[in-house]
């Protein structure tokens, strides 16, 4: 551990349950941790599926869709990581959407949301229902986020951008809001010690209190967009009271009566309590209900979370504005006809979705039944389904992860040597794929391995298929700053 880091964290030690322990796992990597995608397979299979890649996993004690690799691990280079099969999110950062607890048919908002883990943690908590609206400030993040909302398959999210303290009421109310604030970081330094590197970066009291500002207001927002009985966390992977405690002091004096603190510890997960004093200063005492995962508690990275819950009776029933849950809807369009014709969709797959936003290159799948404002402007809503300049229809990777196991025909299964020529853009020899199901004609067809969506292909008047892995995806990460509209 480098000279100024250790001295950044000694300010610590009179907060800190266990010292030893906590200087000790600092100074070391910590596991790299993943969830399996609910919608698409069960934790032990995707263990299995890592196992036979040499890739050596165990369950979370606390989280029932986590797995812990060695920290050396190299996930994002199998084949199920491209496939939306799993997603790579560190394991004490799963915390705050765990006790946000979102469900199905309702509007939940995350208000700092790139690079887009816990936006998505929320949309498969909700089995794609409801809506989760994706806030973020910078441009240039939310090409992420969109990469990850395709990967994924995810419906139900709706992308904007803009300042999350400023954000129009009437773009509420919210059943549950997340403030995964942006903040100095102090828990994230493990990442680091893998590359045998110090990582992180101290920052002086100026800045802190520069950050503390910026968090009390996106909390104090985020309360003015939660309906009566909703719910707000409020997270950072930061370990300094002053971004923490401190924060929601300030937040639950501007409020008084109007919250509540509710309890934010998980099961099976050490942590400890909030602090309610620090540095003389004495913070409101319902904040020992508040919870530090310190590194030296857990094999994880440090993370502060409080739980809020606004006073009023509870809202039960349908989504605000829109139809119930579960309603029969259809993506009636002529792209959406082109498909099932070709593929053999199963309707149910498409119940409760509608198309929309009109205009551009690809016909959008999303939830039929949440409406929007007319400000902020929508930055993208639901997924990329289907490219409506290409003839006959084409659908997305994104499309093709998700549909693969609900197509009748023109779907093929790659074998090994077949998805290795799939990915890296070359043609695929007919004795590399198997037809899976129905028949298979000439044009665009599914692919597949192991049962699961990979992709995209075409055949045309030779015998190869041709690959349209994404481009961006060859070099880059499907999950990084990739160009959201390349396939």
């Amino acid at each position: 551990m480098g000279e100024a880091i250790a001295a950044g964290l000694a300010r610590y030690q009179s907060i800190c349950p266990d010292w030893p322990a906590f200087r000790d796992a600092i100074s070391r990597p910590q596991p790299v941790t993943l969830w399996a995608h609910p919608e698409r397979l069960a934790p032990e299979t995707l263990q299995r599926l890592l196992d036979d890649a040499g890739i050596a996993s165990a369950p979370s004690p606390w989280d029932d869709i986590l797995l812990r690799l060695a920290p050396d691990a190299s996930p994002a280079h199998h084949w199920g990581y491209f496939a939306g099969l799993f997603q790579i999110q560190e394991e004490s950062a799963r915390l705050p959407v765990k006790l946000l607890d979102p469900r199905p048919g309702e509007r939940v908002l995350d208000l700092c949301a790139a690079p887009g883990n816990k936006t998505a943690q929320m949309a498969l908590a909700m089995e794609n229902h409801g809506l989760v609206v994706a806030n973020e400030l910078q441009s240039g993040r939310l090409p992420a986020i969109r990469q990850l909302i395709r990967r994924l398959g995810l419906r139900n999210v709706l992308t904007i951008r803009g300042a999350g303290e400023s954000l129009a009421a009437n773009t509420g109310p919210f059943d549950r809001v997340l403030v995964d604030a942006p903040c100095s970081g102090e828990g994230t330094w493990r990442k680091y010690r893998i590359h045998q590197r110090d990582g992180g970066r101290v920052i002086d009291d100026v800045e802190r209190n520069r950050l503390a500002q910026r968090q009390r207001r996106l909390l104090h927002h985020a309360v003015g967009l939660v309906r009566p009985g909703g719910r707000i966390v409020y997270a950072t992977c930061t370990l300094a009271p002053e971004e923490n405690e401190a924060v929601v002091d300030a937040v639950l004096g501007d409020w008084g009566e109007a919250l509540t603190v509710e309890s934010a510890s998980q099961p099976a997960l050490p942590s400890s309590p909030g602090v309610t004093e620090w540095q003389g200063r004495h913070f409101d005492p319902r904040l020992a209900g508040t919870c530090r995962v310190w590194p030296g508690d857990a094999d994880v990275g440090g993370f502060y979370v409080a739980v809020l819950s606004r006073t009023g009776p509870a809202r039960v029933g349908q989504a605000p504005g829109g139809e119930s849950v579960g309603s029969a809807a259809w993506p009636d369009h002529p792209a959406t006809r082109a498909l099932q014709q070709r593929f053999a969709v199963n309707p149910r797959a498409l119940q409760g979705l509608t198309t929309g936003p009109d205009g551009g290159r690809y016909l959008h799948y999303r939830i039929a039944d949440q409406p929007w404002p007319s400000a902020p402007r929508v930055d993208a809503f639901g997924l990329a389904a289907i490219g409506l300049q290409v003839r006959p229809v084409k659908p997305t990777t994104g499309a093709a992860l998700w549909l693969a196991p609900e197509m009748g025909r023109n779907v093929l299964e790659l074998t090994r040597a077949g998805l290795d020529a799939y990915r890296q853009r070359r043609p695929i020899a007919p004795e590399h794929t198997e037809p899976r199901g129905g028949p298979v004609s000439r044009g665009f067809v599914v692919l597949t391995h192991q049962g699961y969506g990979v992709g995209v292909g075409r055949i045309g008047h030779g015998k190869m298929i041709e690959s349209h892995y994404p481009k961006a995806w060859v070099t880059g990460s499907p999950g990084g700053r990739a160009n959201p509209d390349a396939d």
